[in-house]
């Protein structure tokens, strides 16, 4: 009976279509879709189209094992069919070139999204101008749309700038990467870039970062604590900017912004072109002293269209005591909808009354927008 059951199960998925089959099977894992080949000579094959496959070292005893499988799968692969995305995670140790093999072997594929993963703590056999990398082959990322490259635990690789344009590439996430100056000009048509604890290496200036691409549309900037790191954004058709921990000096030219999230200590330059197009900004500050009032206050005269504003309250007492500088400065704030007091930023918790001219200075041109305090988590 239970025999009758099962193939009456197994009748009702052959009978769905092989697309539909190939998503259920995405999310199964890839061990378990391998195993479907034995239940009949339908799907002895199906596995072999999966759009999606990942694979980690963790999974394995031996990185040679780990190689050994993923060149398996990749051999048996359907390549008529579009791999949507890729993943590999390398853990451990690898003296033998292993990760190079198998990355060489996923960069010849056309892959639309490729996520990799290095975590080799001891891993020392390659040197790259001094710093030790991945020796990741960029020339294969011709035909990829979105690359994810992580490397940890104190783990530098620095990408060099390529000599052919990555014209499909549309998303580009790194994470502890040094990249050349002049690389993202290789990249076209670059929409997506998040950049978590990067640098960039040019002009011999290690602390200078500049980000300057033509159509780059969201940018998300992460920093590694580098004391005195000077950013330049010059991007004409941003449209959301998110910057995290701290900076020197950050210049911003940005006319079609519309989200602006900063978290970090306040610099001590902040240059900035108007936000004609600003609907949300978000300011979580840490104010060291008193200096930084009319550097704050001249960036919050731009915020001129700002529908949500949120400001940290680090940035409301600066501002109770910056009373004659604002008491010069109209209010900005024509089309505010909602005003957020955030916490302090860091671990700083004392409670801040908003003075009425700071107040005034804020809602006098909304009175109709909505005030919120945000309560520390």
């Amino acid at each position: 009976m239970d025999c009758g059951r099962n193939r009456t199960r197994m009748d009702r998925l052959s009978v769905l279509p092989d697309d539909l089959i190939l998503k259920i099977l995405s999310f199964v894992g890839l061990k378990d879709a391998i195993q479907t080949s034995v239940l009949s000579s339908r799907w002895r094959f199906i596995w072999t189209s999966v759009p999606r496959l990942s694979f980690s070292s963790d999974d394995f005893s031996t990185m040679d094992n780990f190689s050994d499988s993923v060149t398996h799968v990749l051999s048996r692969r359907n390549n008529q069919l579009p791999l949507s995305s890729f993943s590999l995670c390398f853990r451990g140790k690898d003296d033998g070139g292993v990760a190079q093999t198998i990355m060489n072997r996923v960069f010849s594929l056309n892959v639309q999204q490729l996520n990799v993963t290095c975590l080799f703590g001891d891993f020392t056999s390659c040197v790259f101008d001094n710093y030790t990398g991945f020796p990741l082959s960029l020339a294969c990322y011709q035909t990829h749309k979105h690359i994810l490259v992580s490397i940890g635990s104190g783990y530098v690789y620095i990408i060099p700038t390529p000599t052919r344009p990555f014209s499909s590439l549309t998303t580009l996430n790194l994470y502890t990467v040094t990249l050349y100056d002049g690389f993202l000009s290789m990249c076209p048509n670059l929409k997506n870039l998040n950049l978590n604890r990067c640098n960039m290496l040019g002009s011999g200036v290690f602390k200078l970062f500049r980000i300057c691409h033509p159509g780059l549309s969201n940018l998300t900037f992460t920093t590694r604590n580098f004391t005195g790191l000077v950013v330049h954004v010059v991007t004409p058709q941003l449209k959301y900017l998110t910057i995290s921990e701290p900076l020197s000096k950050i210049q911003i030219s940005a006319p079609e912004l519309v989200s602006l999230r900063f978290k970090a200590p306040c610099p001590r330059m902040f240059v900035t072109s108007d936000f004609p197009a600003l609907e949300e900004a978000h300011l979580a500050i840490y104010i060291i002293n008193s200096l930084a009032a009319p550097r704050i206050i001249t960036l919050l005269q731009k915020f001129h269209n700002v529908k949500v504003l949120s400001l940290s309250m680090d940035i409301i007492e600066l501002l109770n005591s910056s009373v004659e500088l604002i008491s010069h400065q109209p209010s900005p704030f024509a089309n505010l909808k909602s005003l957020k007091i955030l916490p302090y930023w860091g671990s700083k918790s004392k409670k801040v009354i908003m003075s009425m001219e700071v107040k005034n200075y804020l809602l006098n041109r909304s009175p109709n927008a909505t005030l919120t305090e945000v309560l520390p988590e």
